[in-house]
């Protein structure tokens, strides 16, 4: 019988191996995705040969002047770096000089990364070379083009308008917004402004957590995100999903909209995990390991899905939350200077006294979340610095047979 479990943790800070140590006695079950293989130098080419529902970007970028690449921030597990070689040899190909080429980081109203983040996400050579810049939502010099119907006004960053060809380069992940993150998510809210943002977010409806074609009749966000990729003239994507150590084991190349729909019936399949009928009886504790999202604190909560499908298990989540800024501009309506001002020297409260709380209570292992950010974000939840102090509090609680479930990469896993 197992008692302990391995998993990765870390992203974007070491990606490393972290093992719990279970009491002897207790059962460990592992509930990891299907999963699939790392794609070789090879196939990354090949996607790149074939893309869909578009010529080949050396060909759809000939003759254009400039070009911007838009890609994700660490808040998302992209990387980036291991596709861009072969992005910018389609550029060459076409053409478009080095210095015409930008990369924009399209954080939406996440905070901008520093010059080291920047190179881990891009690669440092790249960095190096080419002009690198974070989007501001709240910047002045965003470029206006009109309004959806709807009444959605657009506001898009300045580089990206104005480059002759545009394209996004991020991730396929479950989210509840947009059904699945990637495509045209990278426009709107990723390089869109205030006012988009936040006609966005209060006047259309989510399309639900890994849905990946609208139910209904009404538009919702996915598709007012492609309608202004539509006006933006979003020439196409380069979309990645991941396997459960943080590898590229799918890219969707071509189309903002088709390549985008068949990365996300891939990563369906690939992210789909099943939860035998009995795991849901028996289960005494749930372990949702938030990698490879657990580098933004603010992303514990895409991990926490599976915790409705266990009758009676304690849930315990564990995002390290490395980055340790719990920072979300619009939703907390203040730039990121004034963020940084009004953080500066304020003290944080002490941690309570570890207690274990009830089985609806979330109990969270985090290095690096903050105290006070915490409690805002997870007002019912529990608050854990060391992992085997809280294991320790579920030993004295659970039975000396005590079963545990175990999602090793349970922010991207949907169910399958």
């Amino acid at each position: 019988m197992k008692n302990t479990a391995t998993v990765h943790s870390r992203a974007w800070y070491g990606d490393e191996e972290l093992t719990l140590n279970f009491p002897m006695g207790w059962e460990v079950e592992m509930l990891g995705p299907r999963d699939a293989p790392v794609l070789s130098d090879a196939q990354i080419e090949r996607a790149f040969a074939e893309p869909i529902g578009t010529p080949r970007i050396s060909a759809l970028a000939k003759g254009k002047k400039s070009a911007a690449i838009v890609v994700d921030d660490l808040s998302r597990p992209t990387p980036a770096a291991t596709v861009i070689p072969f992005l910018l040899r389609e550029l060459t190909a076409a053409g478009i000089p080095k210095s015409e080429t930008r990369f924009v980081v399209g954080g939406g109203s996440h905070r901008p990364l520093t010059d080291e983040e920047v190179s881990k996400k891009i690669g440092a050579d790249v960095a190096a070379e080419y002009e690198a810049t974070s989007h501001d939502f709240m910047s002045g010099t965003l470029r206006a083009l009109g309004s959806l119907e709807n009444g959605m006004p657009i506001y898009i960053n300045r580089v990206v308008a104005d480059a002759d060809f545009k394209i996004c380069l991020g991730g396929i992940y479950p989210h509840g917004a947009v059904g699945f993150g990637g495509g045209a998510k990278l426009v709107v809210p990723g390089i869109a402004g205030f006012a988009t943002m936040f006609y966005f977010h209060s006047f259309s409806p989510s399309r639900g957590h890994a849905v990946i074609e609208r139910k209904g009749s009404e538009p919702d966000h996915r598709d007012f995100a492609e309608a202004v990729a539509g006006v933006l003239g979003l020439d196409g994507i380069v979309n990645v999903v991941l396997n459960r150590r943080r590898e590229i084991c799918g890219l969707f190349v071509g189309d903002f909209v088709q390549a985008h729909r068949k990365g996300a019936h891939f990563a369906l399949d690939t992210y789909g995990t099943e939860i035998p009928e009995a795991s849901r009886k028996e289960t005494d504790l749930v372990v949702l390991n938030c990698y490879p999202l657990d580098s933004d604190p603010i992303q514990t909560g895409k991990a926490l899905w599976a915790t409705r499908y266990f009758e009676k298990a304690y849930q315990m989540a564990l995002n390290p939350a490395s980055d340790g800024i719990c920072y979300h501009g619009l939703f907390d309506q203040v730039d990121y200077a004034r963020f940084l001002r009004e953080r500066e020297g304020k003290p944080q409260p002490e941690l309570p006294t570890p207690q274990l709380g009830s089985r609806e209570q979330l109990h969270v292992w985090s290095e690096h979340f903050l105290v006070d950010d915490f409690y805002k974000k997870h007002p019912g939840a529990l608050l854990f610095r060391e992992l085997e102090q809280l294991i320790q509090l579920f030993a004295e609680k659970l039975p000396a047979r005590a079963k545990v479930t175990v999602f090793p990469s349970a922010g991207i896993q949907v169910l399958a």
